[in-house]
């Protein structure tokens, strides 16, 4: 698990989830199973990557949770709302592709919902904070650690 997950994770244990969750570009699936055990929330977790959905669904199944797990751009082949969305978005993917999944995630979420992102820094922390207040009308620096910021935006 890289710094900036482990952040992640500890940010939103630190408040607590409930209901349903979505893990966007999810990797592995760190953060949806670890989600899913503690918080016993209905998870989904998505990537672009088919490799990376098929590791998630391993990992869930070999920590004994449930995560459902499916190949997505973004929120493309995604069509409910959530509680929560958690992201650690793939920076090399550049300002475009980011600040598209923070749009979207905004309407996927439910009255009271929240978007969790982690982002470095000299990565583009600020300018992703300004982007989620102009989108979301709101973002808190919910978690700050070497150099990461792990940002909260509420619809």
């Amino acid at each position: 698990m890289d710094r900036g997950t482990e952040i992640l994770l500890e940010a939103v244990c630190g408040e607590g989830l409930k209901g349903s969750l979505l893990d966007l570009g999810c990797g592995v699936g760190v953060v949806a199973v670890i989600c899913t055990k503690l918080f016993q929330t209905e998870t989904y977790a998505v990537d672009i990557n088919p490799r990376a959905v098929e590791l998630t669904q391993l990992n869930s199944a070999g920590n004994g949770v449930q995560v459902d797990a499916f190949v997505s751009d973004g929120f493309a082949s995604v069509d409910r709302p959530f509680d929560t969305v958690l992201t650690n978005p793939p920076i090399r993917a550049g300002k475009a592709v980011i600040y598209r999944m923070f749009e979207d995630a905004k309407t996927h979420l439910n009255p009271g919902g929240a978007l969790y992102a982690v982002i470095r820094r000299k990565q583009g922390a600020e300018s992703a904070l300004r982007k989620l207040e102009e989108v979301f009308g709101n973002c808190t620096v919910a978690a700050r650690d070497k150099g990461y910021w792990v940002l909260k935006s509420v619809v």
